[in-house]
């Protein structure tokens, strides 16, 4: 299995998710594997599924709501808040400094300017929930807090997904087969998994395997779409934030 055999079309996972939702004997042998511990919010409908340490409206996000919501799909946004914030990870790092987009330039750049949401040093290694941003915030709220000045409705979407996580330890060889298969029919994954120095590691022990388990199980993969474009996955215009945004808060 290579990293393109993966992902679904849109398209087709909006079909497809449908058909395995109403598929009463798929639905008892994934509630079996997972032995019924699967999260509320995956239990009355099938999702689309952004899972993101903290949720954000950077352009990655706003991406993700354009695109489900031209499918028709509910979506909703898990985080890992208990996670520890280290800023070697990208993800990680760009919670703590946000960058905001500007114009295009006549060659074609972008106008970038960052801002710190928080103080590095003193948030290495704590967990995330913890942080307080250089406002006097807590770093969650304070990323919640754009959505609500975006006048984004979209607070009853976020769930905090750590205590699922916990019960594993947050060890991605005890819970990821586990959370690969809520995709099998509770939902659709909008993700982008890469082959990069960052990510190559992750994507190889547990991501293929764990697909290819989870194929031999069911008889199906888990539906994943591919978030960003493949051309532009590694585009730091997916992190950036609306300049208009930084000169409102």
């Amino acid at each position: 299995m290579t990293l393109d055999d993966i992902y679904t079309s849109l398209d087709e996972a909006k079909e497809e998710i449908q058909r395995r939702w109403e598929d009463k004997e798929l639905q008892k042998k994934v509630e079996i594997f997972l032995n019924g511990d699967i999260p509320n919010f995956l239990q009355d409908s099938p999702k689309a599924f952004l899972a993101r340490h903290i949720a954000s409206p950077n352009f990655e996000f706003l991406l993700f709501e354009e695109l489900t919501n031209k499918a028709g799909l509910d979506f909703v946004i898990p985080e890992f808040i208990n996670d520890k914030f280290v800023p070697e990870n990208t993800s990680k790092y760009h919670l703590g400094k946000m960058f905001f987009e500007g114009k295009v330039g006549k060659n074609g750049s972008k106008e970038i300017i960052t801002d710190l949401v928080l103080d590095f040093n003193k948030a290495n290694g704590k967990p995330i929930c913890e942080l307080q941003a250089l406002n006097g915030k807590s770093v969650v709220d304070f990323h919640h807090g754009l959505f609500e000045f975006l006048k984004m409705n979209v607070g009853h979407k976020i769930h905090d997904f750590s205590g699922w996580l916990k019960k594993y330890d947050n060890n991605p060889e005890r819970f990821y087969k586990y959370f690969l298969a809520f995709f099998i029919r509770n939902g659709i994954l909008f993700e982008n998994f890469l082959l990069n120095k960052e990510e190559e590691k992750f994507t190889l022990q547990h991501v293929l395997p764990n697909i290819e388990l989870l194929m031999k199980e069911f008889g199906l993969k888990p539906l994943i779409v591919r978030l960003l474009p493949k051309e532009q996955e590694e585009d730091i215009h997916w992190y950036c934030y609306s300049k208009d945004l930084k000169n409102n808060i």
